[in-house]
């Protein structure tokens, strides 16, 4: 492997095979896929979405590994986050519609037509899903058990396994490095100048880091 994460980046062409392989390839393949959704989100945004669309539409289409895929990495990654905060400031709340979230996403996969960008068609399912527990809310609200979400969904919360919780395991010099690249949208001279160390180290810790995030995947099931 090399030292430099962007040496690891697809080019176009390869997104569909790597796709192809990484989700019917197993734990190993998903750790992959995983691992490079997760680091494409700031060093190239484009391969992030065409990773993430693509993945999406093998899931509409049915594909039961890619759907379990997408959805560890809504909830992993906190892409519904941006539009549930802009209609509520509310924790709870928040939380509550970050779930019916995921529950909405499974159910109508099938009608993402990979005519928009998933990130956007995510952005509008959670924004419809927000709006509807805030009007719903009273001035008053009474406690009410949560509703029971489909297999998969259930599946996933069970596990309670999210790239937070991954990273989290990395030694510390990785895991402070890689959240500031993942969470915090930071480049690697923003990383190095947030940390204090050169360029290189920043490119190297990275590139480790990914190895290990890989291996903790791969024995972990999602």
């Amino acid at each position: 492997m090399s030292d430099d994460p962007a040496a690891d980046r697809l080019t176009a062409a390869e997104v569909e095979p790597f796709l192809d392989e990484s989700i019917s390839g197993g734990y190993g393949g998903h750790a992959r896929l995983v691992t490079q959704v997760a680091t494409s989100r700031t060093a190239d945004p484009e391969l992030f979405d065409d990773l993430l669309d693509g993945v999406a539409m093998r899931a509409a289409a049915g594909n039961d590994a890619a759907l379990e895929l997408l959805l560890h990495l809504v909830r992993g990654l906190h892409l519904a986050d941006g539009a549930i905060r802009s209609r509520t400031s509310d924790t709870a709340l928040a939380e509550d519609a970050a779930q019916q979230t995921l529950i909405a996403v499974e159910h109508r996969i099938a009608s993402y037509g990979g005519l928009a960008r998933f990130r956007t068609w995510l952005y509008a399912v959670a924004r419809n899903e927000t709006l509807m527990l805030v009007r719903r809310r009273t001035p008053a609200p009474t406690a009410e058990p949560r509703p029971q979400a489909a297999g998969r969904f259930t599946s996933v919360l069970a596990n309670r396994l999210s790239i937070s919780d991954i990273i989290d395991r990395l030694p510390d010099a990785y895991r402070e490095t890689l959240r500031l690249q993942v969470f915090d949208d930071l480049d690697y001279e923003a990383i190095a100048a947030r940390l204090g160390v050169p360029v290189g180290t920043v490119r190297s810790r990275l590139a480790k880091a990914k190895e290990l995030m890989r291996e903790l995947l791969t024995e972990l099931p999602l």
